[in-house]
């Protein structure tokens, strides 16, 4: 049965024949005490060939040969090998094109078939004949006897090792794995495998081992949505001493997987504007493009001005949805979406806030910018039409017309004001002012800001100042400012030194082009 007992033996060290004299005595070798004999062997195998694990080696070696031979439906060591056609095929996986006829193999011709097979083993990848074919071919096969031909096919730097290494580093598109133990402890092999399939794991590259776990475990739930289960926990995969078997076999089982479009793709998102306001809900649409996204695994990150993070609320349905935030500081939010941790089509995008419209309190109408459209309502209390007339004088005693509106009783007239400043409204009735008037309406010019000092030159990591002139506004009103770099705002001063006067400092920490946002009364100030 066993052809190879005494090459067995005296290929193991000193320390394991003490230990097998301890265990059964040299009687037992002399008798040949075959159970004992095989055990001894099986002990030497699992130790030296095998490898220690936490997992049974046999649950080890038959999920490996289940990845390795799907078209086999291997389930044990015995009768399934019997035929020889399990052993053939599995030499065409060691090697494809080694034994491309294996599928039309007579499984009635058991023994020739084992025998063929094992010694085209022998002579391509030198792995001995421990087992004569007829008892591989006996339906009384012993299971560990099964198993310990099998495992030469399986121990490090064999045939089937070699040909599971070659198929990981065919779909690692960024580097390659010379092994399966140190080259996965940081798990940039398993997130980079994962993502060749469809799915997706973020690596940060570490030497720190807990966050090497933790790259393991984003890889780990990236594979069970692959629909592969780890048999190895995060922790045992990082140790630098793992044994091969345990993640050579965790690495096979992704050969089963039908490789899935990446998830990135399979996810839009979109946006209306580049600009909101603070204390506003802004929306956002995410598009699913294909029936295979799970709205559980959406997630968005919004961050605002020095990074702050803000809580967004996403209401999603089986084709997409929205995702809501509200920004409370003025400048720019990055917008991140992410479909199984990766970036999803149109993300990241930026939205810049800008301050609320300033609600400024002054007598009169309420104040309003030059060239915005300023409405009189008027109520007749019975007056005849044509009796209500409404008169708009600018500051410097211009006046404008303003047409009246008459609907159900109620008098409208509108005029656009094109000087800053305070101008006074007159309604008449009959020729005569009304009770209160004249009225005032204070209107400031957001446009007559200036910045001035901008020319000067500017240098990487030191302060630079320049000058707000709000003086041509009309002086109502307060300015805000936003300077952006790189897509994001940065921090500044602002000092107000009278007059409508204000200056601005600046640390220019980088070389670049500074992005500078000036807002009076939360409208926008166009260049000039």
């Amino acid at each position: 049965m066993f052809s190879n007992v005494c090459v067995l033996l005296l290929k193991c060290s000193e320390t394991s024949v003490s230990y097998f004299c301890l265990f059964s005595g040299n009687v037992d070798i002399v008798n040949g005490n075959l159970k004992l004999i095989l055990g001894l062997i099986w002990s030497l195998i699992v130790h030296y060939q095998i490898g220690r694990s936490k997992f049974p080696p046999k649950k080890l070696m038959l999920g490996w040969l289940k990845a390795a031979l799907p078209d086999c439906r291997v389930n044990n060591f015995t009768t399934d090998w019997n035929s020889g056609i399990a052993l053939s095929a599995l030499l065409d996986y060691c090697e494809p094109g080694l034994f491309p006829h294996w599928k039309y193999l007579d499984p009635n011709d058991r023994v020739d078939n084992c025998r063929a097979a094992m010694e085209l083993a022998r002579s391509h990848f030198n792995i001995p004949m421990v087992l004569e074919p007829e008892y591989l071919a006996s339906p009384h096969l012993d299971e560990l006897s099964g198993m310990t031909y099998l495992s030469y096919f399986m121990r490090e730097h064999s045939a089937g090792f070699r040909a599971t290494l070659a198929w990981v580093n065919s779909q690692l598109k960024d580097h390659t794995v010379s092994n399966f133990t140190t080259d996965w402890n940081d798990g940039k092999a398993l997130c980079s495998l994962v993502k060749s399939l469809g799915s997706s794991a973020k690596y940060q590259p570490s030497s720190d081992p807990t966050v090497w776990e933790a790259n393991l475990e984003r890889g780990m739930a990236a594979g069970r949505r692959l629909g592969v289960e780890p048999i190895l926990r995060a922790k045992d995969m990082a140790d630098t001493h793992v044994e091969h078997l345990g993640v050579m076999q965790y690495a096979a089982s992704f050969q089963w997987v039908k490789p899935r479009s990446n998830p990135g793709l399979n996810v839009s998102v979109n946006y209306d504007a580049h600009t909101t306001r603070i204390y506003q809900p802004t929306n956002f649409k995410i598009d699913f493009h294909s029936s295979e996204v799970d709205s559980k695994d959406i997630t968005a990150e919004i961050r605002g001005p020095e990074a702050t993070k803000l809580e967004c609320r996403l209401t999603l349905n089986q084709d997409g949805g929205t995702g809501t935030f509200t920004p409370v500081q003025i400048g720019m939010h990055r917008v991140s979406v992410m479909c199984e941790g990766e970036e999803v089509k149109g993300s990241p995008f930026y939205i810049r806030a800008m301050p609320q419209l300033s609600a400024i309190t002054h007598t009169g109408l309420d104040p309003c910018a030059v060239g915005s459209i300023v409405e009189v309502l008027v109520n007749s209390n019975g007056a005849k039409a044509g009796l209500v007339e409404v008169e708009a004088m600018s500051p410097t005693g211009r006046t404008l017309p303003c047409p009246v509106n008459e609907r159900d009783g109620v008098y409208s007239a509108t005029f656009q004001p094109d000087e800053a400043g305070e101008w006074s409204i007159s309604v008449l009735h009959a020729g005569q002012l009304i009770q209160g008037g004249p009225f005032t309406c204070f209107v400031f010019d957001p446009h007559g800001v200036q910045l001035r000092g901008l020319d000067k030159p500017a240098y990487p990591e030191s302060i630079f100042n320049f000058t707000i002139d709000a003086r041509a506004t009309g002086g109502l009103g307060n300015i805000v400012i936003d300077i952006v770099h790189g897509k994001k705002s940065l921090p500044h001063t602002i000092e107000a030194l009278g007059g409508a006067l204000y200056k601005v400092s600046l640390h220019t920490y980088q070389p670049g082009k500074y992005r500078i946002y000036v807002y009076f009364n939360g409208n926008t100030v166009k260049g000039k």
